[in-house]
Parts: C-alpha cells; sequence; structure tokens
C-alpha cells in the first residue's frame, strides 16, 4: 500500500503543473483566436507590440499562438516596457480590462505550470 501511495504522490506532483500549464495554454488559445486583432488594432505606436511583426493576413495558428504568448508577457511586465519608452502608457491605458486580464491568466498559468513541473521533476529526482 505505501508503494501505491508514493505512485500517486508522483503523478500528482507531475500531473498538476502539467494540466495548469495546459489550461494556460487553453487561455492563450483564446487569446490568439479572439483578441489578437483587437489588441494590435490598439497598439499602433507600441515598439514592444510591432517590432518584427508580419502583416496579419500571413500568419498561422502558431505564429498568432507565439505572438499572442509574447504579447501577454509584454502585457504583464508591462511597466518596464513603459519606463523604457517601448510601450506606449496610452495605448496601454485603452486595452480593455477583460482582455489584460486573460493576457495575465495566460502568462501567469503558463509560468507556473512551466516551474511546478520543473520543480516537481528535480524533487523527484531528489527523492528516489
Amino acid at each position: 500500500m505505501g508503494c501505491m501511495s508514493f505512485l500517486s504522490v508522483k503523478l500528482f506532483f507531475l500531473l498538476a503543473p502539467l494540466l495548469v500549464g495546459l489550461i494556460g495554454l487553453g487561455v492563450n488559445c483564446y487569446v490568439a483566436c479572439r483578441d489578437l486583432d483587437a489588441v494590435l488594432s490598439i497598439f499602433k505606436n507600441s515598439f514592444a507590440v510591432n517590432y518584427g511583426r508580419m502583416p496579419s493576413g500571413r500568419w498561422s495558428f502558431a505564429t498568432r499562438l507565439s505572438f499572442a504568448n509574447n504579447l501577454s508577457g509584454t502585457i504583464v511586465w508591462s511597466s518596464g516596457y513603459v519606463r523604457r519608452g517601448m510601450l506606449d502608457p496610452e495605448e496601454l491605458a485603452r486595452l480593455p480590462v477583460s482582455i489584460k486580464r486573460r493576457m495575465i491568466w495566460s502568462s501567469v498559468l503558463s509560468a507556473g505550470g512551466f516551474m511546478g513541473l520543473l520543480v516537481a521533476i528535480i524533487a523527484l529526482e531528489i527523492f528516489k
């Protein structure tokens, strides 16, 4: 019975952060499909948003997903970008709260799931 419960604990510590990361990926997919065009229409003068951007008609789903993930990180840690002049504070203020909230959830869940999985793998290697 002791071996089975330890296996259950191992599975929980591996699957819980994986599930959190997958939820973050799902939120990011939603942002990429539904919110990305609205975000791009708001940020016309911000270097952090427009740097390296392709014309939107040629984007695949993977490109939209990657760009939405990048933008979510930019929005979450926007203070540094605003300080350096790479993000226009007026454009940031025009971003709807609902979209900003989804972008924050996407970044936090994805990063949290990755860090949790990393910690779980290291802990399971140490306590074999």
